[in-house]
């Protein structure tokens, strides 16, 4: 549906679309592609413009953005496997933006469209996102985003003991940087130290 004083795309090919977006800069290029969405416009074409929309949004760090673009392009895919591909990469868009609650409910709906093998890949896949952006976060020195982080992480049942034991301790660490002094007494105490 086209807003109303909008006019919808006049291309309608991947193509087409590809060869316009090269004119464009970032900005023009999401609201081109947004209108783009609104418009009549093939399965396949479709599939392009959410890729290439999510692409966007993420080198912008509009994770947010990504993660939905994402996701809506895992709903329109055909098969389970490109659905659960999508879907963790929209999990891990969600986890770089700080929603990790919308992160779980995607990955739950990847994890019931795999096999048991995939679902142990997934669930490896989501340690390290989670571990990629801890490392991320603590090198750019935002300590606060990465105690919420450690802390959702420290809920993760896909943590076996030792990892949840590391996590704790690097959470405890923080609680000191960060002075808050109670939460660090507890968790040290909960660590028997």
């Amino acid at each position: 549906m086209v807003y109303p004083g909008e006019k919808p795309i006049t291309e309608k090919s991947r193509g087409e679309i590809e060869q316009k977006l090269k004119t464009m800069g970032d900005y023009v290029k999401m609201n081109y592609l947004q209108r783009a969405l609104r418009s009549p416009i093939d399965f396949d074409t479709k599939k392009f413009v959410l890729l290439k929309l999510t692409e966007i949004y993420e080198q912008s760090k509009m994770y947010l953005e990504a993660a939905r673009m994402m996701k809506a392009a895992a709903e329109i895919n055909t098969t389970f496997k490109d659905k659960t591909k999508d879907y963790m990469k929209s999990v891990e868009c969600y986890i770089k933006g700080g929603d990790y609650a919308e992160a779980d409910r995607i990955f739950a709906q990847a994890l019931a469209l795999g096999s048991d093998r995939e679902k142990a890949e997934m669930k490896t896949a989501l340690k390290n996102i989670y571990y990629n952006q801890a490392k991320s976060y603590s090198d750019a020195n935002k300590r606060n985003y990465t105690r919420k982080l450690y802390e959702k992480m420290a809920t993760m049942p896909e943590l076996n003991a030792q990892e949840k034991k590391e996590v704790q301790v690097q959470l405890m660490q923080l609680y000191e940087k960060l002075g808050l002094i109670r939460e660090y007494y507890n968790l040290k105490r909960g660590l028997g130290y």
